[in-house]
């Protein structure tokens, strides 16, 4: 199992990471991919970007429970979705 941060409260200056008051994980284990927590904002979003994750490809999302730091990425998920759903339909 391979457990990623996407989003924290800490930063890597050298990579260049955004960070907030939220978290959000990335669980990979054999041939699934579990989004756990959406943090705060997109933040999650452009850092699995700069790690070269495809967040398309979960296979779930998880949230811990409901408070704001966990879920309130959660718009900029479905937009992302909703984008790329668009697209495929596009093409």
């Amino acid at each position: 199992m391979k457990l990623t941060v996407l989003v924290d409260n800490n930063t890597l200056i050298d990579h260049y990471f955004l960070g907030e008051p939220g978290i959000s994980f990335l669980i990979q284990d054999q041939d699934k991919q579990i989004l756990f927590d959406v943090g705060y904002s997109d933040a999650f979003i452009q850092n699995a970007e700069k790690m070269k994750f495809d967040l398309l490809q979960s296979d779930y999302i998880v949230l811990s429970h409901g408070h704001l730091d966990h879920t309130w990425g959660l718009d900029p998920l479905i937009k992302l979705y909703s984008e790329a759903k668009i697209e495929n339909i596009s093409c």
